[in-house]
């Protein structure tokens, strides 16, 4: 056997290995890694459809409200539901409970930790493009029983920006309740356009 179409195995083999450990290396997710984006990216992109593909099963109704389970449980959450206003037509709203627990800095560190994962991330709309949400972190304090980071899109357009990803942290005795919402809200100088010209 000639030492020649070994050398070249060899030669082929130490040029590949560097781009072999790349390709395994992209096929075996970091448990680090793991994020919420992908889960609200079908929420956020199923919005502007009252959440048709993602609405469950009613699971509760009110003189105001309609409550149905959502199949659409973020990595992470302990529960999820999408809730109908029923005096306004078609308004929804998409709610997550991430964390629920007595310890403010667990509690603390998830709020954080989803910011990072959702703030100026492209999300994929219902209509393929591609929207970046973005918004100011407001830092928790514990003699405050809430913080609350909204993200908001990058559009031109008013009444687009009105679609919000909010992250909240709420205390309520015994426990911190971490929770990521969608939902639509007009702003207050559209609710109020007469009070901006003072």
């Amino acid at each position: 056997m000639s030492k020649i179409p070994f050398l070249k195995y060899l030669t082929l083999l130490f040029l590949l290995s560097p781009t072999l450990r790349l390709t395994a290396q992209k096929r075996i997710p970091s448990p680090n890694s793991s994020s919420v984006k992908p889960d609200i990216e079908k929420v956020v992109s199923d919005y502007y459809d009252h959440f048709h593909n993602i609405k469950g099963e009613k699971i509760d109704e009110t003189r105001s409200t309609i409550e149905y389970s959502s199949k659409v449980l973020p990595l992470g959450a302990i529960e999820s539901s999408i809730t109908e206003i029923k005096s306004l037509h078609n308004v929804f709203s998409w709610q997550a409970t991430m964390m629920d627990t007595d310890d403010y800095q667990a509690a603390v560190e998830e709020y954080k930790k989803l910011y990072r994962q959702l703030n100026e991330v492209n999300i994929k709309m219902y209509d393929k493009s591609s929207w970046k949400f973005s918004g100011t972190y407001d830092i928790p304090d514990e003699d405050r029983a809430f913080a609350s980071t909204i993200l908001e899109p990058g559009v031109e357009d008013k009444v687009l920006r009105r679609l919000k990803i909010e992250i909240a942290l709420n205390y309520s005795i015994p426990d911190w309740t971490v929770k990521l919402i969608v939902y639509e809200k007009v702003s207050d100088e559209d609710i109020r356009p007469w009070q901006t010209d003072q």
